[in-house]
């Protein structure tokens, strides 16, 4: 619909700026969602309901609600301003530890927050009874009251004498918490009277987190000089001691039945302790590349969940007799930041991420869940055997991959090259793993540059030396060489016929080859070195990012540069073609996101984001746009507007994006896991559509328009086993008749003579007065007692007018019970139920809302009650004339939008 009324300012603006104010951000793209987040260095939380266990882990500047059982993600919290600091669980409520302040979120949504305090930074929540306690920067733990979430004191230390590191609630010591510190020294306080009962003396090294053992009175300090302690705090003497490689981070205990703790430290590593014989039983040696922060236990399961910062939750199994579990699940993202990603298939479902990491991933854009990285081997085993760190068992930093979905069923679908490398490796995204050949340059130079021709049969390797080798996917042989650059190969495209081969180099040429032969067809000079090159098949166009900022289009047919797009004001760092290929795209280090109309020759779109964008891919379907940001570990999906509105673009200029106007206006805030892109955007959205709305402008109304018509949400078989009732009935009759019984009960009045008749003329006693009844009696009173449903409900829909009522009652009842009830409508009292249920259907059809339904009870209602309507057609006339012309407006609306609806979809199937 068009907009017809006109939007009101804000009480905020100035009219002044207002042009500036609507220019800013992008026209084109809407912030749609983040994928690729998992964890981050905040330790996560774990919470029981009933035989269910659930993970919450932050992620920046918001959290995630998975399930353990398969590790899916269940809820999103909103996004904060500032970063997450720590997560608890309790109940169906998640803590937030937040820029200073504890917010109260509920399945994901913001719902409350504790008292504030002033302080700059709370971490390590914790609850025990109806307490929950944080620990504050300045030195201070503070604690709240949970069911009135107001501030019920606060536990001052000195740091000079007793630094706070962690805190924990030993079992069963009522208000009691012990407190460590980072002078290695313990403290019990009672939260209740704010006394300290007792402290111990230093254990030698700094306290980095306890955890309650499963012996009562027993703790678990883990010290940052690897040491852990099972200390007994009632009689203060420790009962064990062990010491692990690197600072303790995190402490958990098997709680069924076996008698074994597990740590972990600073390096990604699990160690595995035996309590019973105080040895170590096993070591997981890069159980993650990061940090771990937080480890536990599953109540009575032998399970252990691990988060770590390197941004992956893994699950290990204790299955097996050694004592040595095994990866049961996972779910991982980069924990190094991707440079360089691009789309998977022709359906846009998966994308493809490279990352500093050294891995090289497959994320589901529709589910989550199937996100996984491309396997490079036995890493693990090969780091136990060797020793070494499975990092370093990675093959080298993906410097640019090239797939194809033709032949995945087949053989190989993906080649890579490395940085530094002279080999590139083939990939199946069949077996997410990595392939059977590693192909070597020819005169072992760098590997620069990969590409698969269109038919999935070859690949192309552009080499440091200037040399292009195509080689066999399948069989992994080379096939021809094409020399002729004299410089480092920056690019190389194969047609989609497999003709000729398009590639660029340092030497500022774009050469095209013959594609059987190898031999030179053409060399176009390019004004600036291309140091990045797409190619869109269906247009023939090649696009290059040049060093001096500029975006240069070749036509491969002409051999001619037929556009040239200059706006940026730093080097390029990536580009892509449109679906279509009427825009190209492109993003570089002044971090700014550009759109170029092909057609025109005009810049039509950009905007400038918060991080520097290193890679983009255009959705091979057109519905998104995908960024890598340098110092971001997510893929952003940013949603194309004219695929679900109607967009006008119009010519920008890139001088009038320069000066002040490009350091502020143009700012846009990335999106989030949650699909916002910050709170207060979302704020301004509300306020947008409430001024909308005072302007008159369709937002979402609460009631329809003429135009518009609602279908029931009821199931089909609700009103079309109503309509077929009948017939159903004599479908399902049985064949042969129910027989009557022999003898009727004794306690029936029957009739003399051969064949038992019941004597239905006998009168009862009322009520047992000794006074008989009248007819005209007992026909009142059976009367009030076989008044239906419907009927009562349409006496009260009639006094109260609110004939929805009625409706309501009868979408509540079965097929069957519908037509019963329209059936036994009473026909008496100068028939006002009949009139009561004409009017109720005149009201839901003007109501526009649930027609066919309506239809329905029409049909059935006229089936039984026409004979009637037709004799008193002098008192009914009025309210059928009401319905009728009702019907035929609301069934003209239906028809014109069935008509319309159907010569659209005509003419889409016959339009080429």
């Amino acid at each position: 619909m068009t907009n017809t009324g006109t939007k009101k300012l804000r009480a905020s603006e100035d009219p002044s700026t207002t042009k500036q104010t609507q220019t800013a951000g992008s026209r084109l793209y809407d912030p749609y969602r983040a994928i690729g987040y998992i964890t981050s260095n905040v330790p996560h939380s774990i919470q029981y309901r009933g035989q269910t266990a659930f993970i919450t882990t932050g992620i920046g500047r918001s959290f995630h609600v998975y399930d353990v059982e398969k590790i899916g993600l269940l809820f999103v919290g909103p996004h904060f301003t500032s970063d997450v600091v720590s997560v608890l669980s309790i109940g169906d409520e998640t803590y937030v530890s937040v820029g200073g302040r504890v917010v109260i979120c509920r399945r994901g949504k913001q719902v409350g927050e504790l008292e504030s305090v002033e302080r700059s930074e709370l971490n390590s929540l914790m609850h025990f009874g109806d307490y929950i306690l944080a620990i504050s920067a300045e030195n201070t733990v503070v604690v709240w009251n949970r069911e009135t979430r107001e501030l019920f004191t606060e536990l001052e230390f000195v740091n000079e004498s007793f630094q706070v590191t962690a805190i924990v609630h030993p079992s069963t010591y009522v208000n009691k918490i012990v407190v460590g510190s980072a002078q290695g020294a313990i403290q019990v306080w009672n939260v209740q009277t704010r006394r300290c009962l007792f402290e111990s003396k230093s254990f030698g090294s700094g306290i980095a987190c306890m955890v309650q053992a499963p012996a009562i009175d027993v703790l678990a300090l883990g010290l940052l000089d690897g040491r852990i302690i099972l200390h007994n705090v009632r009689q203060d003497r420790s009962v064990m001691q062990l010491a692990q490689e690197g600072r303790v981070t995190a402490v958990s205990f098997r709680t069924d039945d076996v008698p074994m703790m597990a740590t972990a430290n600073a390096s990604g590593d699990v160690a595995l302790w035996d309590l019973d014989h105080k040895r170590l039983v096993h070591v997981m040696q890069a159980a993650h590349d990061s940090t771990i922060p937080s480890i536990d236990f599953l109540n009575g399961q032998p399970l252990l969940v691990t988060s770590s910062s390197d941004n992956s939750i893994k699950e290990w199994l204790f299955e097996s007799k050694d004592g040595v579990p095994r990866l049961l699940r996972q779910r991982s993202g980069h924990y190094s930041a991707p440079q360089m990603i691009r789309y998977h298939g022709h359906k846009g479902f998966d994308i493809m991420s490279a990352g500093r990491d050294r891995t090289l991933r497959l994320f589901s854009v529709i589910k989550d869940a199937q996100s996984t990285e491309m396997s490079q081997g036995s890493l693990l085993r090969e780091a136990r055997k060797t020793g070494t760190k499975v990092a370093d068992l990675r093959l080298p930093q993906v410097a640019a991959f090239a797939t194809n979905e033709t032949m995945t069923r087949s053989w190989d679908d993906v080649l890579t090259c490395h940085l530094s490398s002279p080999y590139a490796y083939t990939w199946s995204t069949e077996r997410k793993a990595l392939g059977k050949f590693t192909l070597h340059s020819p005169d072992d130079s760098v590997i620069t540059a990969v590409a698969i021709s269109a038919c999935g049969n070859f690949g192309f390797l552009g080499l440091a030396s200037g040399v292009i080798e195509m080689v066999n996917v399948q069989s992994g042989l080379s096939r021809r060489l094409f020399t002729g650059h004299a410089k480092s190969v920056t690019g190389v495209h194969a047609d989609a016929c497999n003709h000729r081969v398009y590639s660029t180099a340092l030497d500022g040429t774009l050469r095209v080859w013959d594609f059987g032969t190898g031999a030179q067809v053409h060399c176009v000079q390019l004004q600036a070195t291309p140091s990045r090159t797409v190619m869109h098949g269906e247009s023939g166009l090649i696009a290059c990012a040049c060093d001096d900022a500029t975006v240069r289009v070749v036509d491969v047919e002409s051999f001619r540069v037929v556009r040239k797009f200059s706006g940026h004001r730093n080097r390029i760092t990536d580009l892509a073609f449109s679906h279509d290929g009427r825009w190209v795209v492109s993003c570089a280090l002044d971090r700014t996101i550009r759109t170029w109309d092909l057609p025109t020759g005009h810049m039509v779109d950009w905007f400038r984001v918060e991080s520097v964008p290193v890679s983009l891919a255009f959705s091979p379907t057109g519905d998104f746009l995908a960024t890598a940001h340098m110092d971001s570990v997510g893929i952003y999906l940013w949603a194309n507007r004219t695929q679900f509105s109607e967009v006008t673009l119009r010519q920008i200029s890139p001088d009038s994006v320069d000066g002040d106007y490009m350091s502020t206006a143009g700012l846009v805030a990335l999106p989030t896991s949650a699909g916002l892109a910050n709170d207060e955007a979302a704020d301004d959205a509300e306020l947008d559509a409430a001024d909308e709305q005072d302007a008159g402008v369709y937002v979402v109304p609460e009631q329809l328009t003429d135009d518009m018509v609602t279908l029931s949400s009821q199931p089909r078989s609700r009103w079309q086993t109503l309509l077929n009732l009948s017939t159903i009935k004599k479908r399902n009759a049985p064949e042969r008749a129910p027989r009557a019984p022999e003898q009727a009960p004794f306690f029936l009045p029957t009739t003399e003579g051969l064949q038992p008749r019941f004597d239905l003329e006998r009168k009862e006693a009322g009520d047992g007065s000794g006074e008989e009844q009248t007819p005209l009696d007992r026909t009142r009173i059976s009367t009030i007692e076989a008044l239906s449903g419907l009927a009562r409900t349409l006496y009260q829909a009639e006094e109260s007018l609110n004939f929805g009522l009625v409706v309501e009652y009868l979408k509540g009842l079965n097929p069957s019970a519908v037509d019963l009830e329209i059936r036994t409508l009473p026909v008496t009292d100068n028939l006002r139920a009949v009139k009561a249920f004409l009017r109720a259907l005149t009201v839901q059809l003007r109501s526009k809302r649930e027609f066919e339904l309506a239809q329905a009870y029409l049909q059935v209602f006229l089936g039984v009650y026409a004979d009637i309507i037709k004799e008193n057609s002098s008192e009914l006339e009025a309210p059928v004339r009401e319905l009728r012309a009702e019907c035929r407006a609301q069934w003209s609306t239906v028809d014109g939008l069935i008509r319309y609806s159907a010569c659209m979809v005509d003419f889409m199937r016959t339009s080429k």
